[in-house]
């Protein structure tokens, strides 16, 4: 009698680390932005980001720079949000930031 060989799958989706911005007078902001990285925690290599934004209309210059240092060993991100103007300025400055 033989024993039943087991076969695992492994998804071919990469894991995903979620982050959500609270808004602010139509600023993203960082959650806590007196802890390191403003509270949130670095995506590790190999795993890809997702960041929401909200109804955020524009990101400020130490956020984003916080937000690139997060992202910055992520295998890909991507930024969802409500305000399209919001989104184009939040993309465009992350892109700009981490050369992507």
């Amino acid at each position: 009698m033989s024993t039943p060989v087991r076969t695992y799958r492994r998804s071919a989706a990469l894991p995903t680390m979620n982050y959500r911005l609270p808004v602010s007078h139509g600023w993203a902001v960082l959650p806590d932005a007196t802890k390191e990285l403003g509270g949130l925690t670095a995506t590790p290599p190999g795993f890809r980001a997702r960041l929401s934004i909200g109804g955020a209309r524009d990101i400020d210059e130490h956020t984003a720079r916080t937000l690139a240092a997060v992202l910055a060993h992520s295998a890909g991100y991507q930024v969802h949000g409500t305000d399209p103007h919001g989104l184009a300025a939040v993309v465009g400055t992350l892109a700009s930031l981490l050369g992507r």
